[in-house]
């Protein structure tokens, strides 16, 4: 795939903590069994490469569009509410759409947790290199967006290095943590962490070094459990005995992943017979919540907080991350730019190559078919020259000008005219069927006399035989 003018072609839709609540996100949230399904969608209505983070403050879709795709964003927009099932005129307020080099520099921002909601939060690298997995693995990762996400990687875990940011260690876990210990003071409390994932490690660490007395952790299946209690520490439970442990403890953290509500009302009207009056603290950090918000408003003793709530623990340490911040966001924009420009000039240098290919074959198969039999070695050489001449001046004017559009930011354009000048996508298509048919062909005799000729000629360092000194000069 060639690479399209990419401040068009590069796209990105999201929604996150900033303008849309808990409420829209989770119901436009993706569960990592859908991923597949979802990207081959996505690129099924005009998207050459398509990836998706979803995470609990955030929602993004991140493509490449096909030149043939006249809005890629209506596209997107489409795709969302087509999956999930949600009128766009619901969720289209809170969206922001950016493209190319905002777009790139929103990835960045975002890989480096200066878009998050803690600041400097650990958790969303991990995230975004998980969704640029899922989406090479499926295929949907392509040459943009595979340098765009490594590039993010790298700029991230440069910017932690820089001090301030990754200094004292945010994240999502951490802070529900740290508002459990705004309403209750943790330090000798009982606490139950419903799920076993990535969030509920960080939250079970925080929880012991902030030295609560007792950590039971519930799972659905008792393995998961187990294993996840002996590796971090704390008491394995099931969820079949959701009331029993709800009815001990005072606090409850909640980011069990799951699809739907793991505690309802009727659960906490249950185990408040037995509470007899004590207070239940429960933080429910989960994207689709797993925590009714009803549950609050039967039993009068339960206060019930979800990730949307975690703005004033995010506050907390934000003026030193901040000053870093500011500091390394005008990097991040420069940095957006230049891979943006390189991936530019790769697509004027494919398509330059592509030209000198194009034309090396048509020589060849003018030497092909004409009757050289009869001409003796230094007469065949010499119409091998001049036909080479002839394509150097030929090429000349067009390999100059891709160069010079690169540089002046308008390569993709010039590609794209190019290939169609030339018919070089045409080309390429029949010159591999006539690969493929020819696989087990026998050589003609005009065939072996070019390749004869091919061969008695030094090769240049591209690869194609005899390039004239402007056409080298010209693609150096």
């Amino acid at each position: 795939m060639s690479v399209p003018r990419l401040e068009h072609a590069l796209r990105l839709v999201g929604l996150s903590h900033h303008k849309a609540p808990v409420a829209l996100r989770e119901r436009l949230a993706f569960r990592a069994e859908d991923m597949h399904r979802a990207l081959g969608n996505l690129r099924a209505r005009g998207f050459y490469e398509a990836a998706i983070l979803s995470t609990c403050n955030r929602v993004e879709i991140v493509s490449v569009a096909r030149e043939d795709n006249a809005d890629p964003l209506a596209a997107m927009r489409g795709f969302l509410s087509e999956f999930h099932s949600v009128p766009e005129n619901e969720f289209a307020p809170a969206l922001y759409e950016l493209s190319g080099g905002e777009a790139a520099r929103h990835m960045f921002e975002v890989a480096a947790s200066l878009d998050s909601q803690i600041l400097g939060e650990t958790e969303i690298l991990s995230q975004s290199k998980e969704a640029y997995r899922v989406a090479a693995e499926i295929g949907s990762c392509g040459p943009v967006l595979h340098k765009l996400f490594e590039r993010s990687f790298f700029l991230s875990k440069e910017l932690r290095c820089d001090g301030g940011i990754g200094r004292s260690q945010a994240s999502v876990s951490s802070a529900a943590v740290a508002l459990a210990n705004k309403v209750f003071e943790v330090k000798g409390r009982k606490v139950l962490v419903v799920g076993t994932g990535e969030m509920a490690t960080g939250i079970v660490r925080a929880l012991k070094a902030a030295g609560v007395s007792e950590i039971l952790v519930a799972s659905r299946t008792e393995s998961r459990a187990q294993e996840f209690a002996e590796r971090e520490g704390g008491k394995a439970c099931l969820m079949q005995n959701l009331v029993e442990h709800l009815a001990k403890v005072d606090i409850v953290l909640v980011s069990a992943a799951a699809p739907h509500y793991v505690i309802e009302p009727r659960h906490i009207q249950a185990a408040a017979a037995q509470r007899r009056g004590r207070s239940l603290c429960l933080i429910d950090i989960s994207v689709p919540r797993n925590v009714d918000p009803q549950v609050p408003k039967v039993v009068e003793d339960a206060f019930l907080y979800d990730i949307d709530d975690l703005e004033e623990v995010a506050r907390d340490g934000r003026r030193e991350r901040e000053q870093v911040a500011a500091r390394w966001r005008p990097r991040l924009a420069e940095e957006a730019r230049e891979v943006l420009h390189a991936l530019q000039d790769s697509g004027t240098r494919d398509a330059a190559k592509k030209l000198l290919a194009h034309a090396a074959a048509q020589r060849r198969d003018i030497l092909a078919q004409m009757n050289l039999s009869g001409m003796d070695a230094k007469a065949v050489e010499e119409i091998e020259r001049a036909l080479e001449r002839l394509q150097g001046k030929l090429l000349h004017g067009p390999l100059e000008t891709l160069k010079q559009a690169a540089r002046e930011g308008d390569g993709a354009d010039a590609a794209a005219w190019i290939s169609r000048l030339f018919r070089l996508e045409l080309d390429a298509q029949q010159a591999s069927a006539k690969t493929d048919a020819q696989a087990e062909a026998t050589p003609t005799a005009s065939e072996q006399l070019s390749a004869r000729s091919a061969k008695s000629a030094p090769a240049d360092r591209a690869g194609l035989p005899n390039l004239p000194d402007a056409a080298r000069r010209a693609t150096s």
